[in-house]
């Protein structure tokens, strides 16, 4: 999976999903994730899916991988799912194409 942002390998960090249809577009990889939003979505504890930079309803969700671990017929076997719950940070669609059109660009945020 590639990242929306610099287009390399993202790896098992962020999933990219839009929030009505559950479609996966791609992943977020950790390097774009620290350099254009810093800690910013590891404090996110919005239930109402606005965007995590502005107050506008949220259209693209940011769910983390979670490994788990378990053994399988003597093997210790990792395997990812996609986070749930409340605390997933959401874009609004301008915020979002902001991180397609322009990477490592400062984001706009709006308090």
């Amino acid at each position: 999976m590639r990242c929306v942002n610099c287009r390399k390998n993202a790896g098992y960090n962020r999933a990219v999903i839009e929030l009505f249809s559950g479609v996966e577009i791609g992943g977020l990889c950790m390097n774009c994730e620290r350099d254009e939003f810093g800690r910013h979505f590891d404090s996110s504890t919005d239930a109402d899916r606005c965007c995590s930079l502005c107050n506008r309803d949220g259209q693209v969700q940011f769910p983390r991988y979670v490994p788990e671990t378990h053994v399988r017929d003597g093997d210790l076997v990792v395997e990812s799912s996609i986070e749930t719950g409340d605390a997933v940070p959401c874009l609004c669609d301008e915020h979002f194409h902001e991180l397609l059109e322009e990477p490592s660009r400062p984001r706009s945020v709006t308090l």
